[in-house]
């Protein structure tokens, strides 16, 4: 009977003594709960970003974020191009021509029917300075080789005079006309012209005799 009671004393102790232990596993458990969903509402929180114009918007589902975060958005800004400055093309201003200051006796020479064939014909140009500067010719340029020049060397004075002297070959039979530019020193240029027919020469028989 002692022993019963006994066994009855140490069971009802024993119980006793796990109730706090109980309910301290259970308010833990709890605790641990509210914590949890604390640190999930913080979380959810803290993702949110702002897009550049203050504003946020939900990310959809099935994009690879986490649902409760929030996407950008940004509007696109339309593409700016400067305006293009054409500038009109200005055409270079034109060179006056150089003032001829000199005057020919003539500038176009024919020989008529005067040129035998194999004689070279020549014909004489006077060039008058009548400027107020000196002028020298510094070129007599002829349209072929046929024709050959020779002209005043020395600087002709205001006033003076000079030559130009072209000569035809003749060496071929037939009408002919041929040409030569002056140049002068300060930029004048005059054309000169020979023109006539050349007259062709029948060639003596051999008066060889085959023995």
């Amino acid at each position: 009977m002692k022993k019963s009671i006994l066994l009855l004393l140490v069971a009802g102790a024993m119980v006793f003594s796990t109730l706090p232990v109980k309910a301290q596993k259970k308010v833990t458990l709890q605790e641990i709960q509210k914590e949890t969903l604390k640190n999930q509402g913080s979380q959810a929180g803290a993702t949110t970003v702002a897009n550049p114009a203050g504003a946020t918007a939900p990310v959809k589902n099935g994009s690879g974020v986490k649902p409760g975060a929030v996407q950008s958005t940004i509007t696109p800004q339309p593409n700016v191009v400067a305006p293009v400055t054409q500038t009109a093309a200005v055409a270079a201003p034109a060179v006056p021509p150089t003032p001829l200051t000199c005057t020919w006796d003539v500038t176009d020479y024919d020989f008529g029917k005067n040129v035998t064939q194999g004689k070279p014909a020549s014909a004489t140009f006077n060039i008058t300075n009548a400027g107020k500067e000196p002028v020298t010719i510094t070129l007599v340029q002829p349209s072929c080789g046929c024709t050959s020049p020779k002209y005043t060397k020395e600087p002709i004075k205001p006033g003076e005079k000079g030559e130009v002297v072209l000569t035809y070959d003749a060496k071929i039979s037939g009408y002919f006309s041929k040409s030569a530019q002056v140049k002068l020193n300060d930029g004048q240029k005059y054309a000169l012209t020979i023109k006539g027919e050349v007259q062709k020469v029948d060639q003596p028989a051999s008066t060889d005799v085959i023995k």
